[in-house]
């Protein structure tokens, strides 16, 4: 289940009674689950589950045995770049039904106050820890048509913009730090002033990564004479013929004049264009 990000007002209604009815929560760190279920006076028993330390048999045979558990994170979504996805794996396994509970989601927050006008984003999560493995994950996004989501710690955050402005300068960033919380703050410009923008970073980061849109190859000479030819096939005279592939390959329509196919030439028409 989905629990707040920052703000505590942010979680709903059925996530709380969820919370008060279940016979366990499983809690990625139990001092922050405590702090949120303190502060709407739950008192519904709390232990710890990660997917490097946690036990998923155990709470699979609870489950099995007719428990009702509910399995959180620090905050966000758990098994969206959060522990948990082998305690669900577990259970789709033991043929246990996973519930979702949405709520808060820091890329989803994001990517409503980005501004982007494009419909497929790319959720990439956290990025990679050691720098090597860092820079092939960027040099992947820098390749993609479509702008990425991805999370970063405060402390890599200096190093992981100063990679991003060297791989893809003009790329368009949008930067969410401590997103509904208190000090909330969204950036936006390009990777390469970004650095400068978060001299000591601070806090949880999400970043939105939109690389510079690359400029079309120019047709080759071949392409040229082929569309050529289709436009000669449609009646089209040598000028008009020019004209519209000039205008669809974005060569100069002198240059595109000159590639009219040789067995027309003889035919062809004297109205060079200017």
């Amino acid at each position: 289940m989905a629990t707040p990000i920052g703000n505590l007002e942010d979680i709903s209604y059925r996530a709380l009674r969820t919370l008060r009815e279940v016979d366990l929560i499983a809690a990625e760190h139990v001092p922050p689950a405590r702090l949120l279920l303190t502060h709407f006076e739950i008192s519904t028993p709390v232990e710890p589950y990660h997917d490097h330390g946690g036990d998923p048999a155990r709470l699979v045979e609870r489950l099995l045995n007719g428990d009702s558990v509910a399995l959180i994170c620090d905050a966000g979504t758990p098994g969206v770049s959060d522990p948990g996805r082998h305690l669900v794996a577990a259970a789709a396994e033991a043929d246990i039904r996973a519930v979702p509970i949405p709520g808060p989601a820091s890329a989803i927050a994001l990517w409503s106050v980005s501004g982007i006008d494009h419909v497929a984003v790319w959720l990439r999560g956290f990025l990679p820890r050691r720098a090597g493995a860092r820079r092939t994950a960027l040099s992947e996004i820098a390749a993609l048509d479509h702008p990425t989501l991805c999370f970063e710690s405060p402390h890599r955050l200096s190093n992981t913009l100063s990679e991003i402005a060297a791989l893809m300068p003009d790329a368009q960033l949008v930067i969410g730090r401590e997103l509904t919380k208190l000090h909330e703050q969204v950036w936006r410009g390009r990777a390469a002033d970004a650095a400068r923008a978060f001299p000591e970073p601070r806090g949880e980061f999400t970043l939105l990564i939109s690389p510079a849109a690359s400029e079309p190859e120019p047709w080759s000479d071949e392409q040229i004479a082929a569309a050529l030819k289709t436009e000669a096939e449609r009646g089209l005279s040598r000028a008009a013929a020019a004209r519209a592939v000039a205008q669809a390959s974005g060569r100069p329509r002198r240059d595109v004049y000159r590639l009219w196919p040789t067995h027309d030439s003889a035919n062809a028409e004297h109205d060079y264009p200017n």
